[in-house]
């Protein structure tokens, strides 16, 4: 009974303790959170700029052309100058027969699959070298649900290798699933990408694909964070006479940085950017803790922008 009546007066004298501690720290300056505001204000001239509006996805390098060569079956089987999964350039020997001549490569390729007789013995029509073209080359993209609406066939496709930047082809888009594929992330589908190798792409290699969805060549544009957004309409804030006047655009297309504008201000307007900071303090007993957020009024990318206010920019115009 004495052992718990000394536990309970040492918890008693503990919460007594830190209470007094707590009040005391908060008069003093202690255990508080205190913040402030800091706005800067920089200026950008409206001017021209060639607006890209992109998709990209990655894929993987697949030949687009995998036949079965037949054997002569005319011939007998002598020797294969090959084996499986090697490279053959195009005119190269595969495989010779007992009269000397020779099967060769129709182009450049890799052998996937090998169906011959013994040797001396008569090639039969189940007999076959299958390859794979190195030349003929496709990618498959999963594209969302929320984008495949902007993508055809036919349209360009840049392709870069992710193993080398430096190595770029240009592609078209040759095939669009009608079917979509359902996961946990919504529906996508699938599109096929074809275009010629120079010799520098490999089966298997991954690479990136940009497909240019929209283009507008040499029209007006503001940074896209000069724009804010307030009853579905867009403004920036234009100086005129020294004076900050906030005007209503149409805006078009846009990127990652820039936004077409199709009216509402004229090239050299001078345009106001407002970037709004934030930074807060926490004392606690000897510590001093610092954070820091904030950004432009308004940010975004392409098609769908932030305002200041939350709101989405709303996209005019041929956007």
């Amino acid at each position: 009974m004495k052992k718990i009546k000394k536990v309970l007066f040492i918890i008693v004298i503990i919460i007594i303790f830190s209470t007094i501690t707590f009040f005391i720290g908060k008069k003093i300056g202690l255990n508080t959170n205190t913040s402030s505001t800091s706005t800067v204000i920089t200026e950008e001239t409206v001017s021209r700029h060639t607006i890209q509006k992109e998709l990209t996805a990655s894929g993987e390098i697949e030949t687009a052309l995998t036949e079965k060569l037949e054997l002569n079956t005319n011939k007998y089987f002598e020797m294969l100058c090959i084996e499986n999964d090697d490279t053959v350039k195009e005119g190269e020997n595969i495989l010779e027969y007992t009269d000397g001549t020779y099967l060769v490569a129709p182009y450049d390729c890799v052998i996937s699959g090998i169906s011959v007789p013994e040797t001396d013995e008569k090639c039969i029509t189940s007999n076959y070298i299958e390859i794979k073209s190195l030349k003929e080359l496709q990618t498959t993209l999963s594209i969302s649900e929320n984008e495949i609406q902007d993508v055809e066939e036919g349209q360009e496709v840049n392709i870069t290798l992710s193993a080398d930047e430096s190595k770029t082809f240009i592609g078209s888009i040759t095939k669009i699933d009608s079917i979509g594929t359902y996961s946990n992330g919504g529906t996508t589908f699938s599109a096929i990408v074809s275009f010629e190798n120079d010799g520098n792409a490999k089966l298997g290699m991954t690479v990136s694909n940009t497909i240019i969805l929209e283009k507008a060549e040499d029209v007006l544009a503001v940074p896209i964070n000069a724009v804010t957004t307030k009853d579905n309409k867009n403004y920036v804030t234009v100086l005129e006479n020294d004076e900050a006047i906030e005007k209503e655009i149409e805006v078009g297309i846009a990127d990652d940085e820039y936004v077409q504008v199709v009216s509402g201000v004229e090239e050299n307007d001078i345009i106001q950017i407002v970037t709004t900071t934030t930074q807060s303090t926490i004392r606690k007993s000897g510590e001093e803790t610092n954070g820091r957020s904030g950004g432009p009024s308004g940010s975004g990318a392409s098609g769908m922008m932030q305002s200041a206010g939350g709101e989405r920019m709303q996209n005019g115009g041929n956007g």
